[in-house]
């Protein structure tokens, strides 16, 4: 019989990770002096805060697509394993 080897917490950390992007995605800077690191910096971040816009939303939605996958793969594998443990047990009835 074949083995197949899920790497289950790596796919399972991904989706948190993943949801943690989706969280900060959106968060804006505060609470920083603008002197402390330049106004050179500042623009070059304000620039590029404002070209970011639609690749903020494309990337949340990626984000959420890759993480709702990663639910799916784990839950997949985690019913498959059961599955398999049950059919293995002659005194569980299915």
């Amino acid at each position: 019989m074949a083995e197949i080897e899920m790497p289950g917490d790596e796919v399972e950390r991904l989706g948190q990770l993943l949801g943690r992007v989706m969280d900060l995605i959106e968060t804006k800077p505060t609470g920083f002096n603008a002197s402390d690191v330049g106004r050179p910096l500042v623009d070059a971040g304000s620039d590029f805060d404002r070209k970011w816009g639609d690749g903020r939303t494309q990337l949340k939605r990626n984000s959420k697509d890759l993480k709702d996958a990663c639910e799916a793969i784990v839950k997949a594998f985690k019913d498959a394993d059961d599955q398999q443990a049950a059919a293995l047990d002659p005194d569980k009835k299915n």
